[in-house]
């Protein structure tokens, strides 16, 4: 399985920009793109990634919300966005989730003050991760190693995780 560390890569990788910004990625790509759309994939409940798990403090029979979107931008998608929540939040904490449908998180997460964001963490994800082969049989053919992030967004101390997979179509959006 491939590990998830809070260096970011090297400043000469192209990935960088989008990788360590800090703010809401969502409006990032709106920024730099004529046409957005968000479009939901998934949104069950089911046991999380086992890598999942273990940053979420999560036993590993337990079911969480799993969320899945792809941001497209000018079209082409750009980003495959993972995130997940306990079955219980869905009811407190973070039960704005529930009625998401094709809107972005970001919303949820960026304008409210009670909601703060942990580091990012980084990786390259291959075949030995779960998210590489979801990126696959999302889009129906083999990737090379893509560049992934995640963090931790606690409102009231409860905890929703988010990963953004990017697909190499967001390096073609302007700087």
């Amino acid at each position: 399985m491939n590990r998830w560390k809070r260096l970011a890569p090297s400043h000469a990788n192209p990935w960088r920009g989008w990788l360590t910004y800090r703010g809401s990625l969502t409006w990032r790509i709106v920024a730099r793109s004529r046409d957005f759309r968000v479009q939901k994939i998934q949104q069950r409940l089911r046991i999380p990634n086992e890598d999942e798990y273990r940053v979420l403090g999560r036993p590993t029979h337990k079911r969480a919300l799993v969320r899945e979107v792809i941001l497209h931008a000018n079209g082409k998608p750009v980003v495959l966005a993972h995130s997940v929540a306990s079955r219980a939040d869905l009811f407190g904490t973070w039960r704005s989730l529930r009625g998401l449908g094709n809107r972005p998180l970001a919303e949820a997460l960026f304008t409210d003050p009670l909601v703060h964001r942990e580091p990012l963490e980084f990786a390259r994800v291959d075949f030995r991760h779960p998210l590489w082969h979801r990126v696959r049989k999302v889009f129906g053919r083999d990737f090379p190693a893509l560049w992934a992030r995640r963090s931790l967004f606690r409102k009231r101390g409860r905890p929703l995780m988010v990963t953004e997979v990017f697909l190499p179509e967001i390096l073609g959006l302007r700087k």
